[in-house]
């Protein structure tokens, strides 16, 4: 395996004992059932500010408050599709493998020798050098939980560089 990270086209199984197996994914601080309470709330106040404008004969803004509602729900469904994104980091004997989900339910697997493979922890995320490349792994933690993986795959790494 050369120093540099290689796209596969479908993830191979790793040999050997398993050092690391981690599935990063985006925190989210409003579950599903706190999102649908809001917008109950919020579509419980626009339906009762739009009979009070009905009733004083200003139509067009009851139509202008669905559209409130409307976009409320469409920004939070982005969101929640957006958090189904997730890297998976594996460290075995014989490789690294890093595989990420997208938001539509791609796939990409990347490949690197664990020999070749150093942590540097800078700016958001943590970044595996080897060579000239380098892959960002966890771009979306906090500065704590980024810390906190930099720290457990560099123990990983140098496990699998030993053997043990």
């Amino acid at each position: 395996m050369t120093p540099r990270w290689e796209r596969l086209p479908t993830e191979p199984p790793l040999a050997g004992r398993l050092y690391m197996d981690a599935i990063l994914r985006p925190h989210r601080s409003l579950s599903m059932a706190a999102f649908r309470l809001m917008l109950i709330v919020v579509i419980v106040l626009n339906a009762a500010m739009a009979a009070v404008f009905l009733a004083h004969g200003a139509i067009p803004v009851a139509g202008f408050l669905g559209l409130d509602v409307l976009a409320l729900w469409l920004a939070f469904w982005l969101n929640y599709r957006a958090a189904q994104v997730h890297e998976r980091v594996r460290v075995g004997v014989d490789r690294v493998l890093v595989t990420s989900m997208g938001a539509a339910g791609a796939e990409s697997h990347w490949s690197l020798n664990p020999i070749w493979a150093r942590v540097v922890r800078e700016g958001r995320g943590v970044f595996i050098r080897a060579g000239g490349d380098a892959m960002q792994v966890g771009a979306f933690l906090s500065p704590r939980e980024s810390e906190s993986f930099a720290a457990a795959l560099e123990v990983a790494l140098h496990r699998a560089r030993r053997g043990g």
